[in-house]
């Protein structure tokens, strides 16, 4: 059936506390970071379309309505150790945490005294082999806090820690390979700003914080982008990029001045190898005051990739997404431009790394896109998808939609999925939250203003093949670390099924990987059973290391690793575990 849709106009109360410190709000418009607002929108009354409205159903329980606001999307993570995945979302001042029959997580939701910003974090960030929650909250510019809570809900010693204002979202990686995930933040200063490194136990990690020229545009990047096995920070100011290793060292030809009169706000920065020389590439996205948008790649030492910059017709405030789109094995990278307009004028752009436009983009008639495209095979039919939130709403029943199309650029059969609510920065998760095979999505929609806002989360269900090896880019960033690097290994607990591990867990087992010849990826199964240092890396059959999978403590359990060999050459390769007195290896075969 059809339905009529009217574009959103952002009220200015939603942005006022949760964006920006002080600045001049437009009703038609999505300011920047310092409050500035895209000279060529063109909204004067409600835009009307129509489209096709198809639907997928919604687990029982589904959807949950919460007042407040969120920004940058859900995860999913397994919080109470059974084989069922846990949904975690900000929303408002409560950190919501659900089963996928729609009931609380034992312990949650927790409210907080500030209004929480960006998506929460996963990752053991104190060294004791369970994963932690880590969230963010601002208000004004010294009372934003960062909170780390166990999976039970209780604070770990030393948080919340009194930070200042934080924007979007944090990020954790071991930084220093001690098996103790670090939490990366900025803080925004009056027309400046800083970067925070804090360690589990809520102090300073030795050489932060950093000074940068301008107040932060986005959540942080951090991965090891020169080769050296050592994790870079990534990091964007209104007008610059920056570059430091562990020790805050900034890397040489850093920080890199955005040319003309470009600016960063909200499109975080991805870690990829574009080239397949063994170092990441840097791409992020920003918007010119003129009203045009920018794709950028700068290399490791701070040079612009060849072809690049790529320019939009109008402002980039997605963070890119980079993956295999098209099949011809050149990583490719999607963006979407946003303007309000009187007319749909917004468009979906796919380059390859070269530069070249992929057959069938830029798909055009679109409506403002601002959260971070998802990649992934979610119709089983073996090639990528690609998923988009689209800012429309109808009236009177205010239903968003989120819209997906084929790597040709074609829209996807079934689509779009109708949300009540807009989707403006609430991105979805791709996932299969029961562990039944079947693809889930997770995504949220906003009605009303400032203190009528009310978020619904909806868990459905596709129906789908899930095969988490054809899901490229599943949730903000990449992985629920939020730590924006591509083709790093995901690593998922799938539990136990019962209250006793002791008793279904009887030894280390490392399984055959599957499928198995594979190509590009594959997934790697094991089981430990009990807490302690684990170890998974794959190796050539000449006994050099390709690829470290897993160093770090990880808790009694049964894991899966999704390993991503778009990089290596066709052969059989040996994949190694060793945890305590425990070493296994096993055989695989890339054919490509």
């Amino acid at each position: 059936m059809k339905k009529s849709f009217l574009l959103l106009l952002i009220s200015p109360c939603i942005f006022s506390f949760i964006f920006f410190a002080s600045a001049v709000y437009s009703q038609q418009s999505i300011p920047d970071v310092m409050g500035f607002s895209n000279p060529k929108n063109k909204i004067t009354s409600p835009l009307n379309i129509e489209s096709s409205r198809d639907t997928l159903p919604n687990f029982p329980g589904f959807p949950k309505v919460v007042s407040g606001t969120t920004f940058e999307g859900p995860i999913y993570c397994n919080m109470d150790g059974d084989a069922d995945l846990e949904i975690l979302i900000n929303i408002g001042y409560t950190i919501q945490a659900y089963n996928k029959d729609g009931s609380n997580v034992p312990g949650w939701p927790i409210t907080v005294t500030l209004p929480l910003q960006g998506s929460p974090a996963f990752g053991d960030v104190d060294g004791d082999g369970q994963e932690d929650i880590i969230c963010v909250s601002i208000l004004g510019a010294s009372q934003g806090r960062v909170y780390a809570y166990k999976k039970n809900g209780t604070s770990l010693t030393g948080f919340p820690i009194v930070h200042g204002y934080i924007s979007r979202s944090p990020v954790l990686a071991d930084l220093n390979n001690d098996g103790k995930m670090e939490i990366i933040v900025n803080k925004r200063l009056s027309g400046a700003g800083e970067v925070y490194v804090y360690k589990g136990d809520a102090t300073i990690y030795p050489g932060w914080p950093k000074p940068i020229n301008h107040v932060p545009a986005s959540s942080s990047a951090v991965g090891d982008i020169n080769g050296d096995g050592i994790p870079e920070i990534v990091a964007e100011s209104y007008t610059s990029l920056y570059v430091w290793d562990r020790d805050g060292n900034l890397l040489p030809g850093f920080p890199f001045l955005l040319p003309g009169d470009y600016r960063n706000s909200y499109s975080s920065p991805v870690l990829a190898d574009v080239n397949n020389d063994n170092s990441r590439e840097i791409i992020f996205g920003s918007q010119s005051q003129s009203g045009t948008g920018c794709v950028h790649i700068l290399k490791n030492d701070g040079t612009v990739y060849p072809n690049w910059p790529k320019i939009t017709d109008n402002w980039v405030y997605t963070t890119p997404a980079v993956g295999l789109i098209n099949g011809d094995a050149i990583l490719d990278i999607a963006v979407g431009d946003q303007i309000l307009s009187q007319t749909p004028i917004d468009k979906l752009y796919c380059w390859d790394v070269n530069g070249n436009s992929l057959a069938g983009f830029p798909v055009s008639n679109l409506n403002a896109i601002n959260s971070q495209i998802l990649i992934g095979d979610i119709d089983g039919d073996a090639n990528m998808e690609l998923i988009i939130d689209d800012n429309n709403r109808t009236d009177p029943g205010e239903v968003g939609q989120y819209l997906a199309f084929n790597h040709d650029g074609t829209p996807v059969a079934g689509w779009p999925v109708p949300i009540n609510g807009w989707t403006m920065f609430n991105g979805p998760a791709l996932t299969d939250i029961d562990r039944n095979g079947i693809l889930d999505i997770i995504g949220s929609g906003q009605t009303g203003f400032g203190t009528t806002s009310n978020i619904n989360v909806n868990l459905w269900n596709t129906g789908k093949t899930y095969n988490p090896n054809r899901i490229i880019l599943p949730v903000f960033q990449y992985n629920v670390r939020h730590d924006g690097v591509y083709n790093s290994p995901t690593l998922v607990s799938i539990g136990t099924s019962g209250n006793n591990p002791s008793q279904l867990i009887t030894g280390y087992e490392l399984k055959q990987n599957f499928p198995n010849p594979f190509n590009p990826s594959t997934t790697i199964s094991f089981s430990i059973p009990k807490q302690g240092f684990v170890t998974l890396a794959v190796y050539d059959m000449l006994g050099k290391q390709v690829s470290s999978l897993i160093n770090e403590v990880k808790a009694t359990g049964n894991y899966e690793v999704s390993f991503n060999a778009s990089n290596l050459s066709s052969g059989i390769y040996i994949y190694k575990l060793s945890a305590e007195n425990f070493t296994a290896s096993k055989q695989m075969i890339l054919i490509k």
